[in-house]
């Protein structure tokens, strides 16, 4: 099954781009790694067919927008992708006026990490394996897609993104409300043992900062952690610098944080980030009946007051 994209989305991308619409187009094409799809950056109308669409295409595209500032830009976007476009342009980094976006009812995407353990290899030594239709050829063996999800999608609360200018296919998977279970389990626990599950969860940390390159919420032109004048805290692996990273790191994202996954995905040590940016999350939708990325209209609740805001959560 051909994985290119219908060719009335692709004359509609060949057309912003010949009528000057904007200047370049973000999607994906056929990548070097099995079950990974490639960014890629087209600027001529000849080169549209290059564009895919599959289970493979993981990355959140909303992450290189910030590439990309000044100028006129179209861009495929997932259900997750989309809450992020949303929430940047929340915060005042792009207009819809700059944005031409594909939006792409997405089912879920596969996870390499699921599959290498059903076939019993590692993630780096999966070969010859590949999408077949609605399953995973390899090993001899098919797969299912839909059992080899990763978690963020089979708990997606937008499968359909909710801004387009074009749309590409429908989705019968139906949204979930804000996943909570994993988060309430951690909360049962006493403040030690929680503690303790967010040490264990770092001591796999490299401080690579693969988490951060591929969130689309942090585009600072300087992260704190790269200053120097003053040094907030020092590149090394010992655990207080890498507990202090992530920490402020998930700070930073509260309110604004869309559960796309992305961080979890891109990091090569399996830190299971989510776990904690969802608890974030549930405090937000709790406290202030806020979902990052949902409702273009909607003020982001540490970047407004209200009146009626709920004060039972403050300490005084």
């Amino acid at each position: 099954m051909s994985n290119a994209l219908p060719p009335r989305i692709q004359e509609t991308i060949a057309g912003w781009l010949r009528d000057g619409e904007i200047d370049v187009f973000i999607g994906y094409e056929a990548g070097s790694v099995p079950l990974r799809a490639t960014p890629v950056f087209i600027r001529a109308p000849e080169d549209v067919g290059r564009l895919i669409w599959d289970a493979t295409c993981e990355n959140n595209l909303a992450a290189f927008l910030s590439l990309h500032r000044g100028k006129r830009v179209g861009i495929m976007a997932k259900g997750c992708d989309a809450r992020a476009i949303v929430a940047l342009m929340q915060e005042g980094q792009w207009t819809r006026e700059t944005l031409r976006i594909v939006g792409v009812a997405c089912p879920g995407v596969v996870d390499p990490r699921q599959v290498a353990g059903a076939l019993g290899v590692a993630v780096d030594e999966l070969e010859d394996v590949g999408l077949d239709g609605e399953q995973i050829a390899g090993g001899g063996r098919l797969l299912p897609c839909g059992d080899m999800l990763y978690d963020t999608c089979t708990s997606c609360s937008q499968h359909t993104p909710a801004i387009h200018d074009a749309l590409m296919g429908t989705c019968d998977g139906e949204d979930a409300p804000l996943d909570d279970a994993h988060v309430r389990a951690m909360e049962a626990l006493d403040a030690d043992a929680r503690w303790d599950v967010f040490s264990a969860e770092m001591s796999r940390c490299n401080l690579c900062f693969a988490c951060r390159n591929a969130c689309p919420m942090c585009y600072c032109n300087q992260c704190f952690v790269d200053h120097t004048a003053p040094r907030w805290v020092n590149e090394t692996v010992e655990p207080h610098d890498v507990q202090f990273f992530q920490i402020m790191r998930t700070f930073h994202l509260a309110g604004r944080c869309v559960g796309c996954g992305a961080c979890t995905r891109a990091c090569p040590q399996g830190v299971n980030l989510r776990l904690f940016l969802d608890k974030l999350r549930l405090d937000v939708a709790e406290l202030f009946g806020y979902e990052a990325g949902v409702d273009p209209e909607a003020k982001p609740p540490l970047a407004t007051y209200r009146e009626d805001d709920p004060n039972d959560f403050v300490i005084g």
